[in-house]
């Protein structure tokens, strides 16, 4: 009898509902990561945009104007190569299962022309971006965005 319902407890074990996998997601990978990061000012004369796509060791940059100034500035876009070792260092400062997790928006980037800057991760085909304050940072990923920050110094226009 002991058996009996030792049987009927192992059987009824086994036919448990399992977790829902959609809930469980899997950490997304770094491996195919393209990071785009750049800075934009509402209220300027030049080249107010700075977008730039890092994809492993390649780097571009396209910079662009106000509509208004277009004809002046018209945009421009060039490339240049970091060394693996900056790329190995970013791609261990993203992680793509936390960043997705941020607001698309932290404060009020770009109010009274305070500039505004942004990171945006690509990762097994799903992208997420998130928009902040000039100078500010994204809590949890300050050492990535002290990285991005440090590349965009380093290439700062194209010539």
């Amino acid at each position: 009898m002991k058996l009996l319902g030792i049987c009927l407890l192992f059987l009824s074990l086994l036919g448990r509902c399992s977790p829902d996998k959609s809930v469980l997601a899997e950490p997304l990978a770094t491996d195919g990561l393209i990071i785009r990061t750049g800075t934009s000012f509402g209220m300027c004369v030049g080249y107010c945009k700075h977008d730039y796509v890092i994809s492993g060791t390649t780097l571009m940059l396209t910079q662009t104007s106000q509509a208004r100034t277009q004809n002046q500035n018209p945009a421009k876009t060039c490339q240049t190569t970091i060394p693996q070792a900056v790329w190995d260092t970013l791609r261990a400062a993203a992680n793509p299962t936390l960043f997705i997790q941020k607001p698309e928006q932290l404060g009020c980037p770009d109010c009274a022309d305070g500039g505004a800057e942004y990171i945006e991760m690509e990762a097994n085909g799903q992208k997420h971006r998130v928009t902040f304050e000039y100078g500010a940072t994204i809590p949890g990923f300050e050492p990535l965005v002290t990285a991005l920050r440090a590349q965009r110094e380093a290439f700062k226009e194209c010539k």
